[in-house]
């Protein structure tokens, strides 16, 4: 089951969050697995920004959601949702977050 996270996203920044993959609350080893992660401004939208991801290290079990400062201008300021995908080395998928994304407006591009 996907753990539920909202996060805050400020238009025109850059966006970085790290997270920290537990099973059981011990850390996994997510070493050789990928990544992946979509916002939509709601479920039926058919587009998409993808967020790029990257373990950071993978016997610790991090890994990083991020967005450019052109990416999170390009986007309008509403509630968005999202989620990432985790993938294991058998090709085993798993859903690991979903939640709700604010996109907070800026003044200065």
């Amino acid at each position: 089951m996907a753990a539920t996270y909202n996060i805050t996203i400020n238009q025109h920044a850059d966006f970085l969050r790290s997270f920290q993959v537990k099973r059981n609350n011990v850390i996994f080893d997510i070493s050789g697995f990928t990544f992946e992660g979509r916002l939509k401004e709601s479920f039926n939208s058919t587009t998409h920004v993808s967020f790029t991801t990257a373990i950071t290290d993978g016997p610790a079990g991090t890994f990083t959601l991020s967005l450019t400062d052109a990416e999170t201008g390009a986007m309008l300021p509403n509630t968005w949702v999202y989620d990432v995908i985790m993938t294991d080395t058998a090709g085993t998928k798993t859903r690991m977050l979903q939640g709700n994304a604010f996109l907070k407006q800026g003044v200065t591009p």
